[in-house]
């Protein structure tokens, strides 16, 4: 069955050429047909500035995406929805808790680099906030513990802030965290559980979709029983609960059989056939997508490799479009080898992993939410003054009525200004440092296993195969001297086993 979306297009008035509405719609629409997308409907903003959100048929393109209609809003290339970094994430994330994901018809990617990592970090913060940086953080923690108020950081699954800066529950995180206890004790393995909460549409309290990290995360949070640890103690009754004791028990008791038996905990390891450059990955001699497969040798052996998608549909697109590669097959494993080699190799430097750190706090900076406190606190300085220029008037005897009104009337402005502006406090929420996000990313290196390449998804953008030369394209920006992008590599090897594989 057809994924339904929806078309966006916007040229601002100085650059029309091969961007116009035609040309974007044309793109956005041969993307759909090669990637079995239903179009449904379309939204154009003309001379328009991608720089605001201030855009009626974006707006409305948002506001409809509530509605369930569509999963998808295609867009010639990611600046077409917004040049902002913070503008573009959070409406992203509005579409992505309505179900609806945004795609780059002319880029496989998701956002802004830097955006990127900093998404990436924010989302796997919290497993390290406590551990070690405890003694870092700001001097009221302890108070807002005891007062039960979060203490900053991204809320877990489940819950919401209030206005006082306690939790309450949020009822579809809620749904997903005790559907993901309920399967996982009744024996569902860990990708099955992923795969239920994917297709029924639930989303982690970033947006995205669940993965093994953030069910991990899920499964081993104590809050749900109403308990929140920090710093080695634990604070009972800080959140309203949301499972028992006796449910958080047994799905931890699962995990430790697993490490008994093992010697290790167990982890859930990808699937034999799984490919984890799948959609990052293109051949460079006919740009096409690059996709898994898997083969048998004559001896019966089992061979997995990545393959030029014109050659599996050759009949249909290929033949179409007049499509003759010559590139050969790539072996999965030493590719992926390489590339995660790679990565780590990057992120093991300290003056690398510190540049990334820079770019990646660099993208909180023109956050809307912090704009709009600025902008409160200028209107309320504004009213403020107007109100003690009344007020004196007053005092120094000049009495009268409209100096009377206007005094009620910066008052009640004052008032409903200031309830605006510790509102917009709260959506603000806490700055990750880049001491912050070079710690985590030090956690990433050091979380050495086999399968954790899945681990740098959110850092690699896209992987060009050229014959034996690899490209490798990351999400941050290149430094002199200190980050290249892209990393050239050669992989030599790869191909001599896969004319062994049964076709």
């Amino acid at each position: 069955m057809s994924k339904l979306a929806v078309i966006y297009a916007r040229f601002s008035s100085d650059k029309q050429r091969e961007e116009s509405i035609e040309g974007q719609i044309r793109e956005c629409t041969a993307f759909a047909e090669a990637n079995d997308i239903k179009i449904v409907g379309t939204y154009i903003d003309r001379a328009m500035s991608a720089r605001t959100d201030k855009r009626p048929d974006f707006l409305r393109m948002i506001a409809d995406s509530a509605k369930g209609v569509f999963e998808y809003v295609l867009v010639y290339q990611l600046d077409r929805f917004s040049r902002n970094r913070y503008d573009s994430a959070v409406y992203k994330n509005k579409l992505k808790k309505n179900g609806v994901r945004v795609l780059s018809a002319k880029e496989n990617i998701r956002d802004d680099p830097s955006g990127i990592i900093l998404e990436s970090v924010i989302e796997g913060y919290a497993e390290y906030y406590s551990a070690e940086l405890s003694q870092k953080v700001t001097r009221g923690m302890t108070d807002n513990l005891l007062e039960k108020k979060w203490t900053g950081g991204l809320v877990p699954l489940g819950y919401r802030t209030k206005k006082d800066g306690t939790l309450a529950i949020d009822p579809a995180g809620a749904a997903a965290v005790t559907s993901s206890y309920k399967q996982f004790i009744a024996g569902k393995t860990v990708p099955q559980i992923i795969d239920y909460l994917n297709e029924h549409n639930y989303r982690t309290t970033m947006g995205t979709r669940f993965n093994r990290n953030s069910l991990s995360r899920v499964l081993r949070n104590k809050i749900y029983t109403g308990t929140f640890s920090w710093g080695g103690t634990e604070y009972p009754d800080f959140a309203p609960r949301i499972i028992s004791d006796t449910t958080y028990q047994a799905a931890q008791a699962i995990f430790n059989a697993r490490k008994k038996n093992s010697g290790k905990e167990v982890v859930q390891r990808r699937c034999p056939d799984a490919y984890a450059l799948t959609g990052k990955i293109y051949c460079g001699i006919c740009g096409m997508a690059m996709t898994g497969m898997a083969g048998r040798s004559r001896s019966g052996a089992m061979y997995h490799y990545y393959r030029c998608s014109s050659k599996n549909n050759s009949k249909e697109k290929a033949r179409r479009e007049k499509i003759i590669c010559s590139s050969r097959s790539v072996n999965r494993d030493k590719l992926e080898k390489l590339v995660l080699d790679t990565t780590v190799q990057i992120l093991s430097s300290p003056e690398a992993l510190h540049c990334i750190a820079e770019q990646a706090v660099k993208a909180q900076e023109n956050a809307p939410q912090a704009a709009e406190v600025k902008r409160l606190e200028v209107l309320i300085g504004d009213v403020e003054k107007r109100l003690q220029n009344s007020i004196r008037a007053v005092e120094s005897g000049i009495i009268s009525d409209t100096i009377a009104r206007n005094i009620r009337q910066y008052e009640d402005e004052l008032a409903g200004l200031k309830t605006q502006l510790e509102m917009a406090k709260l959506d603000t929420g806490f700055k990750i440092t880049a001491e912050a996000v070079e710690y985590f990313l030090k956690e990433m290196v050091k979380k050495n296993d086999r399968y954790k390449l899945d681990t740098f998804q959110a850092f690699i953008r896209r992987i060009v195969i050229t014959g034996d030369k690899v490209e490798i394209y990351y999400n941050y920006h290149s430094v002199p001297n200190i980050l290249k992008n892209p990393v050239n590599k050669m992989l030599t090897g790869c191909s001599s086993s896969i004319a062994m594989v049964t076709r």
